[in-house]
């Protein structure tokens, strides 16, 4: 298109303004740092794609289009999608008529409304079409939910205008574990990764072994190339970044004969698939390469045959399922798919719908293996940066995509000749326009199954490189879009996923575009190679923490083929370098040197073994320098694990140049190398624990030491309360700061048995808290007298544990933390021996069990052990102030050894919100007696805990008449199991005080039925006679559920009197009983202190406690 108005200066200024009001760039910096100006004919090409029509006939009518450009918010009240913040203050510019009374409510998701602030006047004016009209801004409400909205703007009693309303996070906060401790994992090309079961391509079941291989050497995520949707009908491209579809799925990744209904072939036919399967797989080891197409004539077929089986009534209420959740877009792109095989049926149609089904089961099989096999992310799934030109997603998508337009990159060092994606870029009007929903389904499909995801080119949601059709990538612009609107959609969907973003962020973008992704909580990308000044490598620890680091990337050779410059001979000989190649390689060949001079100054880790030869020793010395930066995420390339020397891709090439992306995984002499070889390469293992130890080295460890009781056990039974609770979350809580936790306990075997706390930890996976048994006396269950005999055996074998692991040795034990009398000697002697502090925990204390409860009867060795405690502990670790002061008067504990730190709640499992079931009902909610007031006990059953308090305040509210029988005015239930010998019979004591009728029982439950019963009851009743906190209360409340306790120890702190629930004096039948009767006599005013009690109870953080306790070990 050649634009006919002369371009002089005041022309070229003209056009230049109406490209920047519609989002176009007229100028730019190149990598170089000079300045660039786009040609006109580029501009007015690309303004046309926007649908801008550009005058070609003068200046006056030019002047009249920047002027149209101008008001065109002045034309609308809204616009079509605004964004805001939750928890922050954001205001909507609306325009009206002077004078207007304007009024605004925001529809939530959820279908509830709240209404918007008032508006401001801005004091601008402007007169269009003879209409004068004024800028306000309308405030939106802060306390707006993430998701997405709608705002319905009203002037003067009319519906006038209606926007999307994106409301994003503050800040996505899924990457915060990972700066606290930093992760790794392998990057790997799965269509290059096959094994003897694949069919000539990598699938999931080659993805989860070879994260399953990773995962044992300690890492914590896999990262794939895109998994995006292939071309049914046609050959598939090569390149898994040029997909039909980034919405939907690749189908090559799917194992066919792991579908179940492959089994429900004929046995004939399976073999007959088998084989052809099998040939394939056999031409890649032979040394062929990725043949897509030789794949998918044999896989559509074989899936064909699969499909017409059938399928159970569970799998097909299954799939069922799964074609509801997708909706539309589903059936769309399945309609496409149809008509792309030119069979456009209803079966076709189903069939392709299956597909897609069956590709997203074992994308979901692979997840669950991957963090199953200790990854704290497991699957990161790279997401393209468009589609085909010729692709589904431009039938599916319509205008939001620009036909007219590809994606690009100006040119840069690595690319000479600029760079030319063959995909449609977004459209940015017609984006905002539907309300990001294109962008927001693609995202929703990609963070499905993952725990992490990369996008590629994210830059590509600030600005991108449009090249017009049958230009050359160097002809190009940029075009702006919405970032604040972009990275909001990102951030909910990856919020609501709980995925990981990585932004690869390099290449040529304005300055403060890495700090808007890294205020949004997005990672950046480091490459190892670029992160040089004039060839000199910078210092690993000044790069980026929240980012991703990695010593290559898939557009540049594995290192052993970088080391050697394989992609300078491949450029020279295809001509791509513009420029002298002698000078190119020489300054190659300056920086490599430059890195491994700064490599080779890191000490030698004697653990890793000797390499295979001098090109691997480089390779682990570049990979352990790389991993001496702060960034929160490493990636380690497959390729380098293996040694692999050839290039998967080499951009600005094309297939007929260099078979891009087809290079089976190899070795270094090219041999492939199948994934379930890896566990088994010493090359393999020696770089990942290379990489695992140099992250690992700086981590301090936290040793915790619960000798008489597991954490793992199940509250409210023998000896597991609320300490098994306390050290879980402790331990969880202290992962979560960046540290690794080892927490010992005695085990009953004759050696030591090493596990990790579940993934089902609030926000922990495995692997991130190892969890020793450590062998200590006979075999068996001992009471706690027997156990106190056996102490120092325990400490020793713990001891022995360590050093075998080399933490004492590395010095790496921040502190050790004691819990209960019986945890002290052992505590004692694995910190004099690591030279860290010793903490200690009491939890209860002889002396004030003894005065609170006079049947309680504790040994003379207790009460002698906790006053060696109090007097040599380093640091005495309290729940409550009354718990120091306890320590203080009884066991003359100096004060500056004291450190209060509240434990905390886990709001993940105790909340208001969820399924409420009182013990004895069948549904939510239900009790067949429906009384005024249910009355839950929770705890260990023994006379501490005080059960048969409430039970004979019960009897003494029926002998007072308040519980008259045959009224249903209270039930009670007492959840727990015996523990000690002072347990009493509560069964027994109901019959006698004539309660039976009220009261029933059950075993301690798992703490997700704890919280149902906890929201199901009016009233969680407390009577201990001394508890150091009590997290029953906080637990209770957290639920929305008030307590009723004994005024005693913590439960002081733990209830907030007559806001949260209410302290009962004495502990005793007739104080309780008097305490009952009053919340009969008033049980609305009771129930009204839900909302307090919540609140209260989410202030109680076990993340604030594990800052505290790190905080005060800093201080000592």
């Amino acid at each position: 298109m050649r634009w006919r108005t002369p371009v002089n200066r005041a022309a070229q200024d003209l056009l230049h303004r109406l490209a920047r009001l519609h989002g176009v760039q007229p100028t730019y910096v190149g990598q170089d740092g000079s300045d660039q100006t786009v040609a006109a004919d580029v501009l007015v090409e690309v303004l046309s794609a926007l649908g801008v029509d550009v005058p070609s006939d003068g200046m006056v009518a030019l002047d009249a289009a920047v002027q149209a450009a101008e008001e065109i918010d002045w034309r609308r009240v809204v616009a079509p999608t605004v964004v805001a913040v939750s928890g922050s203050r954001r205001t909507v510019p609306l325009t009206v008529r002077p004078g207007a009374e304007v009024a605004a409510t925001v529809v939530c998701e959820d279908g509830s409304h709240v209404l918007a602030g008032a508006t401001d006047s801005l004091g601008e004016r402007r007169s269009v079409d003879s209409i004068e009209r004024e800028r306000r801004h309308l405030q939106l409400p802060e306390s707006l939910p993430v998701g997405y909205h709608r705002l319905v703007v009203s002037v003067d009693g009319r519906t006038v205008a209606e926007a999307a309303v994106l409301c994003a996070p503050e800040r996505l906060t899924t990457a915060e574990p990972f700066l606290a401790r930093r992760g790794w994992g392998a990057s790997a090309q799965l269509y290059s990764v096959t094994s003897s079961g694949s069919w000539g391509i990598g699938d999931m079941h080659d993805a989860a072994t070879v994260a399953a291989a990773a995962a044992e050497h300690g890492a914590d995520f896999l990262l794939l190339n895109p998994l995006h949707a292939i071309d049914p009908g046609h050959a598939p491209l090569d390149s898994p970044y040029s997909p039909v579809s980034r919405r939907f799925l690749n189908v090559q990744v799917v194992r066919v004969p792991e579908i179940p209904e492959f089994a429900d072939l004929p046995e004939a036919e399976q073999q007959r698939w088998l084989s052809a399967g099998a040939a394939l797989q056999a031409a890649v080891d032979a040394g062929g390469p990725i043949d897509r197409a030789a794949v998918a004539e044999v896989q559509w077929p074989a899936l064909r045959a699969v499909h017409a089986v059938g399928r159970s009534a569970e799998r097909q209420a299954a799939y069922e399922r799964f074609c509801a959740d997708q909706g539309r877009g589903l059936e769309d792109f399945a309609s496409w798919c149809a008509v792309r095989t030119g069979t456009d049926t209803e079966d076709e149609r189903d069939f392709h719908r299956w597909c897609q089904w069956v590709a997203d089961t074992q994308i979901a099989a692979a997840q669950a293996a991957a963090v199953s096999s200790g990854m704290r992310l497991g699957l990161m799934l790279d997401l393209a940066v468009g589609a085909d030109r010729h692709a589904a997603d431009l039938a599916l998508l319509g205008d939001q995509l620009v036909e007219s337009m590809s994606v690009g990159a100006p040119p840069d060092m690595y690319n000479q000749l600029g760079q030319d994606w063959s995909q449609h870029p977004w459209h940015p009007k017609a984006l905002a326009d539907n309300g990001y929903a294109g962008l927001r389904q693609m995202l929703g499909t990609v963070m499905r199954h993952a725990g992490g995801v990369r996008i590629d080119h994210i830059l590509g949601l600030f600005r991108l490189w449009w090249v017009p059709a049958g230009r050359g990538p160097r002809e190009g612009a940029y075009v702006s879009y919405d970032h604040e609107a972009m990275l909001a959609v990102l951030t909910i969907e990856a919020q609501r996923a709980g995925v990981v973003v990585v932004g690869e962020d390099l290449g040529t973008f304005e300055p403060w575009v890495q700090q808007a992704l890294a205020d949004a909580g997005i990672l950046g990308t480091t490459i190892l190679w670029f992160e040089n000044r004039d060839g000199v490598p910078t210092e690993p620890g000044t790069h980026r923490a929240l980012a991703m680091a990695a010593v290559n990337t898939h557009d540049l050779p594995p290192t052993a083929g970088y080391l050697e410059g394989v992609h300078l001979d491949l450029r020279e000989s295809l001509g791509l370098v513009d420029g002298d190649p002698a000078d190119e390689r020489a300054g190659h060949e300056h920086t490599v040197a430059g890195f491994l001079d700064a490599a080779a100054q890191l000490p030698s880790d004697p653990a890793l073994g000797r390499p295979s030869d001098e090109t691997e020793a480089k390779i682990l010395a570049l990979h352990r320098f790389a991993a001496g930066s702060p960034a929160a995420l490493h990636a380690v390339a497959l390729v380098d694990a293996v040694g692999e020397r050839r290039i998967q891709n080499q951009p600005g090439t094309t297939q007929d140049q260099y078979r891009n992306w087809t290079v089976p995984l190899g070795g270094p002499d090219g041999a492939v190398v199948h994934a379930d070889e890896i566990a088994a390469s010493p090359r393999a293992g020696r770089l990942f624990d290379a990489v695992d130890r140099r992250l690992r080295q700086d981590v301090p460890v936290a040793v915790l030491v619960a000798f008489h009781t597991h954490p793992l056990d199940q509250p409210g039974q023998g000896d597991a309360g609320g300490l098994n609770t306390y050290v879980r979350h402790e331990a969880a809580a202290l992962a979560r700061t960046g540290m690794r936790p080892v927490v010992f306990t005695r085990g009953t075997g004759p050696d030591p048995v090493v596990s990790a706390l579940p993934s089902a930890a609030p926000r922990v996976q495995a692997e991130e808290v190892t969890v020793v048994e450590v062998p200590a006396g006979p075999g068996g269950e001992l009471s706690k007298e027997d156990l106190a005999a056996h102490a120092d055996e325990f400490a020793g074998n713990a001891l022995a544990w360590l050093d075998q692991e080399g933490l004492v040795a590395d010095e790496q034990i921040a502190f050790v933390h004691g819990h209960y009398w019986l945890s002290a000697p052992a505590a004692r002697r694995i910190a004099q021996a690591a030279d860290a502090p010793w903490l200690h925990t009491m939890h209860t204390v002889a002396a004030m069990k003894m005065a609170a409860d006079p049947d309680a009867a504790e040994s003379d060795e207790r009460r002698a052990a906790e006053r060696e405690i109090a007097a040599g502990a380093d640091l005495l670790v309290v729940n409550s102030p009354g718990e120091a002061r306890t320590l203080m008067e009884v066991l003359d504990a100096p004060r500056r050894r004291i450190v209060v730190a509240t434990p905390g709640v886990d709001t993940d499992v105790f909340t208001p919100a969820g399924h409420a079931w009182w013990p004895g009902g069948e549904a939510e909610d239900v009790d067949p007696f429906d009384p005024e007031l249910r009355v839950l006990f929770a705890g260990r059953i023994q006379h501490h805990k005080g059960p048969q308090v409430l039970i004979s305040a019960l009897g003494e509210l029926r002998r007072r008449g308040v519980l008259a029988p045959g009224t249903d005015r209270l039930r009670a239930h007492v959840n727990g199991a015996p523990s000690g010998a002072d347990t009493p019979d509560l069964a027994a004591l109901a019959e006698a005080e004539g309660v039976a009728d009220l009261v029933t029982f059950s075993e301690p439950v798992p703490a997700d039925q704890l919280a149902a019963q906890f929201r199901a009851a009016d009233l969680v009743a407390m009577p201990s006679f001394s508890e150091s906190y009590g997290l029953v209360a906080l637990e209770a409340q957290a639920c929305g559920t008030p307590v009723l306790a004994h005024r005693t120890g913590g439960l002081v702190h733990a209830v907030a009197d007559g806001a949260t629930g209410r302290l009962v004096r004495q502990n005793t039948p007739q104080a309780w009983a008097d305490a009952l009767e009053r919340v009969l006599q008033d049980p609305a005013s009771w129930r009204a202190m839900s909302g307090e009690a919540e609140r209260r109870a989410r202030s109680h953080t076990w993340d604030d406690y594990a800052r505290r306790l790190r905080a005060a070990v800093a201080g000592l």
